[in-house]
């Protein structure tokens, strides 16, 4: 089911660097790794996360970089889905800690 706005205001509340954008209706984060390896390994993890939780987000690799955008195609909009992944996501984040790659949100502060 589709958010509505105080809705989607709530739970990206919940969530830290996470971005909301209008074309298309997204949540977006995206990371900055210490190598190629690195990126493919999260993707890789990340990949998984989205298929146990029947969601396709989209990525977008560059080299050491990577960005994930969710939404829920089959409601044109953000749906829980969405934001439980990226819940999910950052937990994954939490978990692969120890590799020396950082949020780029956090590198642009």
């Amino acid at each position: 089911m589709r958010l509505n706005e105080q809705q989607i205001t709530e739970r990206l509340a919940q969530l830290q660097g996470w971005t909301r954008q209008t074309q298309p209706e997204c949540i977006s984060k995206a990371w900055t790794f210490d190598s190629f390896r690195s990126a493919a390994s999260f993707f890789a993890k990340a990949a998984e996360l989205a298929e146990q939780q029947d969601h396709h987000p989209e990525f977008l690799s560059l080299y050491t970089h990577m960005q994930v955008r969710l939404w829920t195609h089959d409601a044109s909009g953000l749906t829980d889905k969405d934001f439980d992944l990226a819940l999910a996501l950052d937990h994954l984040v939490e978990a692969l800690s120890s590799a020396s790659w950082t949020s780029s949100q956090k590198r642009q502060k």
